[in-house]
């Protein structure tokens, strides 16, 4: 009787060993969820909230947190992107006019800015449109006049503070930038076109 609670058991544990090793291999996680939502938020300040206190069916009580302020919590933006919110417009924004004067294929990467202020943020609920941007030019591509950049929904506007940087692709690991718009010299602000100018050369 004994042998056979012991070879049972056995046959379990190596049955179990082989399926976490199959799912270590492949990658594959098992998570469980409550059956019902959390209703508890975490608060930043608690002098902005109201607290509730209900007691449920079997006697231990719960505190539900509300905010008052929706505008408290940051999103957290992507380092390679566009903003397709209109909401965060600021001062001198405008489009970039970008020249490829070497002889390099380049792709040119826009960045977003890691801080916003609270003031260009509508509100916390609203929905985070921003996808990755670059472009590539081929050697000498727009060399004489420059091309404008613009985006698959739109026009392209440069605010102060984003970053641009520059690289070559054909695999001589020459990059130029990072450049901050507004705050280094390049790209250069032109007041006649109001524009931001960008001119890569050898």
């Amino acid at each position: 009787m004994k042998s056979s609670v012991y070879r049972n058991a056995t046959v379990a544990a190596c049955s179990f060993g082989l399926l976490w090793l199959l799912s270590g291999c492949y990658q594959v996680s098992v998570s469980f969820e409550p059956s019902q939502p959390e209703t508890v938020s975490e608060l930043s300040d608690p002098s902005k909230g109201d607290f509730k206190t209900s007691l449920p069916k079997n006697g231990i009580s719960s505190t539900v947190i509300s905010t008052a302020d929706s505008n408290s919590k940051e999103t957290n933006k992507p380092l390679l992107a566009y903003s397709q919110d209109s909401s965060q417009k600021a001062a001198q924004e405008a489009s970039l006019r970008m020249s490829n004067q070497t002889n390099q294929p380049v792709r040119l990467a826009l960045l977003a800015r890691r801080t916003r202020s609270n003031s260009h943020i509508k509100s916390s609920k609203s929905v985070n449109n921003d996808i990755p941007a670059h472009w590539d030019f081929s050697p000498q591509e727009g060399s004489e006049q420059g091309l404008i950049l613009s985006l698959p929904k739109g026009n392209l506007k440069l605010e102060k503070g984003d970053i641009l940087v520059a690289f070559a692709q054909d695999g001589s690991r020459r990059y130029w930038g990072p450049f901050v718009v507004g705050e280094t010299t390049e790209p250069n602000w032109n007041a006649q076109h109001k524009e931001w100018q960008l001119i890569l050369s050898q």
